[in-house]
């Protein structure tokens, strides 16, 4: 399994197309994070989280598995916003995933020199 992580907060939400994916070496993803990536139903199929339009600027967050059932995509808009005011119990676990990866950049685990990490301009 690879997996592929990004996260922004953007002034253009369509202005996504040169954010550049971190790998994260799986050894720094627990066990629990990873069962919940390959068993949720939520992360059988590529798929669009949370809302546009309730963040300004907008946090997005982009998530790429790779593994033998191939490559799968899933994009978070706005995650905490959106799972505090419609998230449900069914949506904790995408949440925790995302919410992980964050955390690991945000410890300095995962790193990326690149301007995504900064709020961008139009």
């Amino acid at each position: 399994m690879k997996i592929g992580y990004i996260h922004a907060m953007l002034n253009e939400v369509d202005d996504r197309s040169d954010l550049k994916l971190v790998k994260i070496p799986l050894d720094r993803i627990p066990e629990n994070i990873l069962q919940i990536i390959r068993n949720h139903n939520a992360f059988c199929a590529s798929a669009i989280f949370g809302a546009q339009g309730i963040g300004d600027p907008e946090e997005y967050e982009k998530l790429v598995v790779e593994d033998e059932s191939g490559c799968r995509i899933f994009e978070y808009f706005n995650k905490g916003i959106s799972y505090m005011l419609y998230g449900t119990e069914e949506d904790r676990p995408v949440f925790q995933v995302f919410a992980h990866f964050l955390a690991l950049q945000n410890k300095g685990h995962i790193t990326n020199n690149s301007s995504e990490q900064k709020s961008r301009s139009s």
